[in-house]
């Protein structure tokens, strides 16, 4: 596949989204090629749009990073003519997704029904936080979410509080869900010989519990085996000593991941006390062999210590900050990176949606409020002034 050649490239998706979580499906689809209409109240667009923090020139870093490349369009669904307008757009289009809670859609006029009397080839994405049962007018976000899915369960420390996640796992999950019912739908709707008029040709309804809950394998599994819910911490979350983090005499903090032998043994050997990887696996040993890494590492910067062990089969990595990852030469290589245009022309950096496909060179930017709304309309045959 060449730089010109995305997997997507065609495809039209209207997004209906708000939020964070639709507003990663559908970069992930932009990523791959498809053209991303972003419908947007124009009684302030998104919530995104005002999510701290700002560049200087007063864009939401956050909408920068999802909502780069979009076209936006201003429609009041509310109106009769904003909604034949969206029924126009969805009719050339291949992909709807959505966010709101179940029933809105319906309500608005633009039910199953009505989208497929449009477009009976259509796709449609809808992104819930529980979907239509006992739960479903339930407001929530990411934190409730990975409390029913017993994420928070697991995110304790050795001292057993409850952390909280690093960034919204559940909210990222649904995206990636969402994303992928896409690229399904798409294949499931190319196959079908005559498509009905009173339902979308592919529909699906991805929650937030459901995407949470499959990235929870490792729990469940304890719990198919055993019967009971898995220790907290287990062994991928803090109740080796071999496996965490530590921290540096510079106040920098390294990656220990050497959960098998040889690569504890060789830790141990390069530190200068291999009789650290006598106690790698004793059980009741964990505390006091903690603490003689935890003193064995506060010896020395971060630096001398990833020059003595982050290439010799060790599995030791610093714990970077969000910057140092975006500066990391090696990415900037692989081409994992793109610019992104602010608003006053110059540029920064984010990660590409989709590294694995081959990069293109673009530099993209987040689009205003409303900027594609005239030439959306005028391409699907309609005059931007019926908006009023």
């Amino acid at each position: 596949m060449t730089t010109s050649e995305r997997p997507l490239d065609g495809v039209r998706v209207v997004d209906l989204t708000r939020l964070l979580p639709g507003a990663y499906a559908t970069s992930l689809l932009l990523g791959m090629g498809a053209d991303v209409v972003k419908i947007e109240d124009p009684r302030g667009g998104d919530g995104l749009r005002v999510s701290p923090p700002y560049s200087e020139t007063g864009e939401s870093g956050l909408f920068l990073a999802l909502c780069r490349g979009k076209r936006s369009v201003a429609l009041d669904l509310k109106t009769d003519v904003a909604r034949d307008a969206l029924l126009r757009l969805v009719s050339v289009s291949h992909v709807v997704i959505d966010s709101f809670r179940p029933g809105v859609l319906d309500r608005l006029g633009l039910g199953p029904a009505e989208l497929a009397a449009a477009n009976p080839a259509l796709v449609h994405v809808s992104m819930t936080a529980y979907g239509d049962g006992g739960r479903a007018a339930l407001p929530g976000h990411d934190l409730n979410v990975e409390g029913y899915a017993g994420i928070l369960g697991l995110s304790r420390g050795i001292d057993g509080a409850t952390a909280m996640p690093p960034f919204p796992i559940a909210d990222m999950a649904s995206g990636l869900q969402a994303a992928l019912a896409v690229v399904a739908g798409l294949r499931v709707a190319e196959a079908q010989d005559s498509p009905s008029t009173e339902a979308p040709a592919f529909r699906a309804d991805v929650t937030m519990l459901d995407s949470a809950m499959s990235l929870t394998a490792i729990g469940q599994g304890t719990v198919m085996a055993t019967g009971e819910a898995p220790p907290v911490p287990d062994v991928l979350t803090g109740a080796l000593a071999c496996y965490g983090v530590y921290r540096c005499a510079d106040g920098t903090e390294l990656a220990l991941g050497a959960l098998e032998p040889k690569f504890f043994a060789r830790v141990a050997e390069l530190a200068g006390d291999p009789t650290l990887a006598d106690a790698q696996y004793d059980i009741t040993g964990q505390d006091a062999l903690r603490g003689r890494l935890t003193l064995l590492f506060a010896t020395r910067p971060r630096e001398e210590w990833l020059a003595l062990l982050e290439h010799d089969q060790t599995c030791v990595t610093p714990v970077r900050t969000s910057a140092e990852a975006l500066a990391d030469p090696d990415l900037q290589a692989r081409g994992a990176f793109e610019d992104v245009v602010l608003a006053d022309g110059r540029t920064t950096t984010a990660a590409r949606p989709v590294a694995w496909l081959p990069a293109d060179g673009r530099a993209l930017a987040a689009p205003a409020l409303g900027e594609h709304t005239d030439e959306v309309l005028r391409a699907i045959g309609l005059d931007p002034g019926l908006l009023g």
